[in-house]
């Protein structure tokens, strides 16, 4: 072998070395640092803590980006440390979760995460996230007004993501709530609900199964529906308003109302507290 290809071999095998002692002095910083890593590298997966008060109220805090969020729990897709199932009343203040989704988060405050598709608890009741970021409950559900209504929300899973949409404002209520020792007696007298524009929650070319998500549970609950058709017909019209049709009304493994709602359709939802009644309302219109 010439001295020139000598040369050239060991300047080679010196490159090589090289080479694979910068590969693996990177792979030892990519795993390090991949352990503190929030989310994964396809983007759509995100650590969080699971944050969640006396009365029931919940919400997520992404741990990379430290910032509030809600998200509706896909049914089905909830599972512990083993992966084994859990229901989402198995969630404890404080527990670490990876949440699946699409990855897409809707900007408000807190922000919604309308898409996860999975979660998985890894870690249970940290104190160290509760302390740090406990104050985002108090902030964000601060004690209730007794004179507030309790709020709705509907919900329903299509073929994108896990959806929850508020209803803003009730139709009509009678409610009755104690302050400073008065009791005080507010009763509204709202139009009929064929004389008004619902909420639309979504369009539906088949029917769906619909969950009704409230703050406070009510007593009990009763849910009439008419065709939508029927919306501002009667305006201007002194004909006596057709009836709503009663619809049947289940509860579901968290203890939430559920029923199907068919498309082209519009809801009266009635809930009855030991305050009061309260009437909400919103449409289905058909696909």
């Amino acid at each position: 072998m010439s001295k020139n290809t000598k040369l050239i071999f060991g300047i080679g095998v010196v490159l090589l070395v090289v080479i694979i002692l910068a590969a693996g002095i990177r792979n030892h910083f990519m795993r390090d640092e991949s352990s503190d890593k929030t989310w994964s590298d396809s983007g759509n997966t995100m650590q969080a803590v699971y944050l969640k008060k006396e009365n029931g109220n919940s919400l997520f805090v992404n741990l990379e980006a430290e910032y509030p969020f809600t998200g509706t729990i896909p049914e089905g897709e909830l599972y512990d440390e083993k992966g084994e199932k859990i229901k989402e009343q198995d969630l404890k203040n404080g527990d670490v979760v990876n949440i699946y989704g699409n990855g897409i988060m809707a900007q408000s405050y807190p922000a919604q995460y309308h898409g996860i598709t999975k979660i998985e608890r890894t870690k249970q009741a940290s104190q160290k996230y509760t302390q740090k970021y406990g104050h985002y409950l108090d902030e964000l559900f601060p004690e209730k007004d007794p004179a507030q209504l309790p709020y709705l929300n509907v919900c329903y899973t299509d073929e994108l993501a896990s959806v929850a949409v508020m209803i803003p404002e009730a139709l009509s209520y009678t409610w009755t709530y104690e302050e400073n020792g008065e009791r005080t007696t507010i009763t509204t007298d709202a139009p009929h609900i064929l004389q008004t524009e619902p909420t639309e929650v979504t369009k539906l070319s088949e029917p769906m199964s619909i969950e009704l998500e409230f703050d406070e549970k009510p007593e009990s609950i009763q849910i009439l529906s008419w065709d939508d058709s029927l919306l501002g017909q009667y305006q201007d019209s002194t004909a006596e308003i057709q009836e709503g049709t009663s619809v049947e009304v289940q509860e579901n493994e968290k203890g939430n109302p559920e029923f199907t709602a068919q498309p082209g359709c519009v809801y009266l939802v009635q809930g009855q507290w030991e305050n009061g009644i309260v009437d909400y309302s919103f449409r289905m219109p058909a696909k």
